[in-house]
């Protein structure tokens, strides 16, 4: 094979394979922007058919001092753009704009409506400021506080128990270390329909912490094993040489920790934030079997809750939706490259 023919082959399956991702990223992405161009729409185009991706909006024209939505309607061969002031039982009237006066009756259904793309920017802040429930002062901005306040003590939580427990695991010899991480691993063979029950019972009955955020925010003050694992790799794949110097100088485990591996560790860490912040920006059941009181609701509740309570209006409902996807979206790509770094080098060393 000749090189022109060889390189001509590299490319043409470069290209394949960049046409492939890019068709299977379409196939994830599609929902998402459905549901992003859905949140602009009115209630009424939300049910349009056939769908349109844009926002449509009916065109209106101004007719002795009154606003009518404009349509294109068949005449004489021919199709103007008429302004319909009524309708009664299938039939129709309409107006020129420019000609008060020429007025034409027909069937509804013969005319089509003028459409013109309109962004409906304020279904964000009504969807926002709306109250989900009849008599509470509770809305989506609630929703978005409480969000916030969990997410953020299930990182603080889950990076002040995880990193120590991991570096006890990786730094520091202790006989049985690695039966105790043997075993520290095996719990993840526990599904968590196995202990739902008993913690029910233990935080509600025994701390009397329901209808709080208290039981799925303590939870991460006590370390999990993924996140151990994943720091324990990386740790190990940290040059001892650098904590035995540090050592001959005099330095403490706790400073060698505090000093040299965590700040070593900055892409570990940023990759555990963001895998700790979607799991707690995405947590539906922890919330709906603790809390009930709709002022304690985070988003994934709310957003069910605002289906389930009243007749839908879906572009609300989208617009909130794409307000819960925003902070995750905002969150990846801030940490994009010390996230892919941070699991590429956990992969690799160790």
């Amino acid at each position: 094979m000749s090189y022109s023919a060889h390189r001509f082959r590299r490319i043409a399956q470069r290209v394949l394979g960049h046409i492939v991702v890019f068709a299977i990223s379409l196939f994830f992405l599609t929902p998402a922007v459905w549901m992003f161009f859905t949140a602009f729409k009115s209630n009424k185009d939300v049910f349009r058919f056939p769908p349109t991706l844009l926002p449509y909006s009916a065109k209106q024209v101004m007719v002795d001092g009154e606003l009518w939505p404009l349509y294109d309607v068949p005449v004489d061969g021919e199709i103007r753009q008429l302004a319909r002031t009524k309708v009664s039982e299938g039939q129709a009237t309409y107006v020129d704009p420019d000609d008060p006066s020429q007025v034409i009756e027909m069937r509804a259904r013969y005319a089509e409506p003028v459409l013109t793309v309109e962004f409906q920017w304020h279904n964000f802040g009504d969807a926002m400021n709306r109250s989900v429930r009849p008599g509470i002062k509770v809305n989506f901005w609630t929703y978005l506080k409480n969000s916030l306040i969990f997410a953020f003590w299930a990182i603080v939580g889950t990076l002040v128990s995880c990193t120590p427990v991991a570096y006890g695991f990786s730094r520091i010899r202790w006989p049985g270390r690695e039966i105790v991480f043997l075993l520290v691993l095996s719990t993840m063979m526990l599904p968590y329909q196995v202990t739902m029950i008993p913690l029910y019972l233990f935080f509600t009955e025994t701390m009397k912490w329901g209808d709080t955020l208290l039981p799925i925010v303590v939870p991460t003050f006590f370390a999990n094993p993924f996140d151990i694992f994943l720091l324990r790799q990386f740790f190990r794949g940290i040059p001892e040489e650098l904590a035995d110097a540090a050592r001959v100088d005099g330095a403490s485990e706790f400073l060698i920790f505090l000093r040299i591996i965590l700040p070593l560790s900055k892409p570990i860490l940023a990759a555990i934030t963001v895998f700790t912040f979607l799991w707690a920006w995405n947590d539906f059941l922890g919330p709906l079997l603790y809390l009930n009181n709709p002022e304690n609701f985070t988003l994934a509740l709310g957003l069910q809750d605002f289906q389930g309570q009243r007749n839908t209006e879906w572009n609300q409902l989208m617009a909130a939706s794409v307000v819960f996807t925003v902070p995750i979206i905002i969150a990846f790509f801030f940490a994009q490259r010390t996230f892919v770094e941070g699991i590429k080098l956990t992969g690799t060393k160790g």
